[in-house]
């Protein structure tokens, strides 16, 4: 069996509707269809990114996204002037730039800028 694509890739929050302005007002993401503790974002192409709401135990991260940026630093300067700074430095693979950031339940979030 070989997977076709990426079909979803979301996290697991305690509290959907404290998390949802993170993504919507500081990330600038759309927010799509919701059905109960699940919050989609229109991001184009197949993949999709979620939030899904509810108390599912977990001791850290388990997965972390990465969203394709144009420029690193105009995003990370919008995202300094909203009180959010990374939690590394960046890092240049030689094929892409990438930096780490948290949500407000601790989920890390990459922004990468390909070469």
């Amino acid at each position: 069996m070989k997977p076709e694509r990426i079909e979803v890739v979301f996290y697991w929050v305690t509290d959907l509707n404290a998390v949802l302005p993170f993504y919507t007002d500081v990330l600038g993401l759309e927010a799509g269809p919701r059905y109960g503790d699940w919050q989609e974002f229109h991001l184009g192409g197949t993949a999709r990114f979620a939030l899904h709401g509810g108390a599912q135990p977990r001791t850290g991260p388990t997965a972390a996204v990465s969203f394709a940026v144009e420029s690193l630093e105009n995003a990370m300067a919008e995202l300094a002037a909203a009180g959010h700074h990374p939690t590394d430095e960046i890092t240049d693979t030689g094929a892409a730039r990438f930096v780490t950031y948290e949500d407000p339940e601790g989920n890390p979030l990459q922004l990468l800028e390909r070469h």
